[in-house]
């Protein structure tokens, strides 16, 4: 799948030098070297990464209706917090946010991380609370057969959900694996974690993600109903 933005150019993949460029950072992101790196992060990682952004908007509206997709509430900017990092001006990495409106916490979104060594992408719960949590335990252990199928068709598409366990079992009477083992999760993201490699260079990152995404919806639905539930 290839979108086009408004200019008509299309996400082609990241240039070569992007990985050896985030990498040299964790040596020359000084204050001195910001001039010659802010022309380099550009050309290697803003312009790429909002291209790949525009050809996402899509397949996550498909998601969500309601999800936001705001450039400036997306897509990562270039530099840091300076007020946490003072000598390190510019990000060592890059991500796209894909995030729910309204909401102080607990905001359901799709993600995509990349750095010098390793890609990211799937759901994400911001902020996420121990209220939130669960609501998600509750509407679970409400639809056993419905989480646990859609538990079963992560593992088949290569997803993960990625999280610390409780140190003892909170829901002993659940007996599948799965499903016991995500009621039992104090916080979770769900995700795939990949190196980087060819596919990144290519338009086959736009359609990997859009790929996992697509397969990604009907789970982002339960969380997202989950969430938007009162506790009883």
């Amino acid at each position: 799948m290839e979108e086009l933005t408004g200019n008509g150019v299309q996400f082609g993949g990241f240039p070569k030098g992007f990985a050896d460029f985030l990498f040299s950072l964790q040596f020359n992101n000084t204050v001195d070297m910001l001039p010659e790196n802010k022309t380099a992060y550009k050309r290697l990682i803003t312009e790429p990464l909002t291209l790949l952004f525009h050809g996402l908007v899509p397949v996550a509206l498909s998601v969500s209706e309601t999800i936001m997709t705001r450039p400036s509430k997306c897509v990562s900017t270039m530099y840091n917090d300076m007020r946490f990092s003072r000598t390190a001006p510019i990000k060592g990495y890059m991500y796209i946010r894909f995030r729910e409106p309204a909401a102080e916490k607990d905001i359901l979104g799709l993600y995509f991380d990349m750095g010098s060594e390793y890609y990211s992408y799937g759901i994400r719960i911001y902020k996420q609370s121990s209220a939130g949590m669960q609501r998600i335990r509750e509407n679970a252990v409400k639809k056993p057969e419905v989480f646990t199928r859609e538990l079963c068709n992560l593992n088949k598409i290569g997803m993960t959900v990625i999280g610390d366990n409780f140190a003892k079992n909170r829901c002993p009477d659940i007996k599948n694996e799965l499903l016991n083992d995500f009621l039992n999760k104090k916080k979770f993201y769900i995700g795939r974690n990949c190196p980087i490699n060819e596919a990144v260079y290519t338009n086959e990152l736009q359609n990997e993600i859009t790929d996992a995404f697509t397969r990604l919806k009907p789970i982002y639905l339960l969380l997202k109903k989950s969430l938007e539930e009162r506790k009883t």
